[in-house]
């Protein structure tokens, strides 16, 4: 199956069914879609989540970010505003003037990231948000609709989120990883559209710059993998005690979710 579900003014919008478990199982279609911003979604767009059966868009993004450019509704979908992060530590939200002033204030994109990678885990309210994020999909599991969730670019806030989700259902981690770094496939040629018109006037730092904000790095997931593996020993042991997701509920997803 195609995991990319197409649409006309929304991009890196993925099904996460189909993926293998260790348990000899299946993702179930339809159930969790993963996207990037969802502001300026069309008619045409609106109508097509609704028949794919979004019941659920969850939105990691800021206040500010959600203000600036709300989710356009999915009839029938529940909306749930859950920020990762209380301001974008990713920056992927920033105008190109507001990042120049950033790098100029000696600020370095690559570490940034890092950093923010190193925040999933190290953050209290981070951790408390990812945990209220498995609390959505639990309570939406048992109905036959799916769950979109969200941030700006679907990258960072998003791909840990997947991530985590991937790992309790079972998926090996190379399979996590790729699924990871698809982001740059798709998001790609959006990318070049935007800015390649800009090009003379940004300049090579801040196009640098705007290309690692943008990009899916493997040493990106890594710094949050050795983050975990510091200060819980284990992915397991960081979902269960750093999350509070418990043994049973683990394996209730794993229930609904699969096949």
């Amino acid at each position: 199956m195609s995991q990319l579900i197409e649409l006309e003014q929304a991009v890196n919008v993925r099904e996460l069914g189909g993926y293998q478990t260790k348990y000899g199982r299946l993702i179930k279609e339809k159930k969790l879609i993963r996207s990037a911003a969802i502001s300026d979604l069309t008619k045409a767009d609106q109508v097509k989540l609704a028949e794919y059966g979004v019941n659920q868009v969850v939105d990691f993004r800021s206040l500010a970010e959600s203000r600036a450019q709300p989710d356009q509704a999915i009839e029938g979908a529940k909306e749930v505003f859950l920020p990762i992060f209380q301001e974008d530590e990713t920056m992927v939200s920033l105008s190109p003037e507001s990042l120049k002033k950033r790098l100029d204030d000696g600020e370095d994109a690559e570490e940034q990231m890092k950093k923010v990678y190193r925040h999933f885990v190290e953050s209290p309210y981070a951790c408390k948000q990812y945990r209220q994020f498995f609390d959505h999909i639990i309570e939406n599991a048992p109905s036959t609709g799916a769950t979109l969730f969200h941030c700006t670019a679907g990258k960072d806030r998003t791909g840990f989120g997947a991530f985590l989700l991937l790992h309790v259902l079972g998926v090996d981690g190379d399979t996590i990883k790729q699924d990871y770094l698809a982001t740059n496939r798709y998001l790609g040629p959006m990318l070049k559209a935007k800015f390649e018109p800009m090009a003379k006037d940004l300049g090579d730092d801040l196009l640098n710059a705007i290309s690692v904000l943008m990009r899916a790095e493997e040493s990106f997931l890594d710094e949050s993998l050795a983050t975990i593996e510091t200060r819980y020993g284990s992915v397991d042991h960081y979902i269960e005690k750093g999350l509070g997701l418990r043994k049973e509920e683990q394996a209730y997803l794993v229930a609904h979710l699969t096949q």
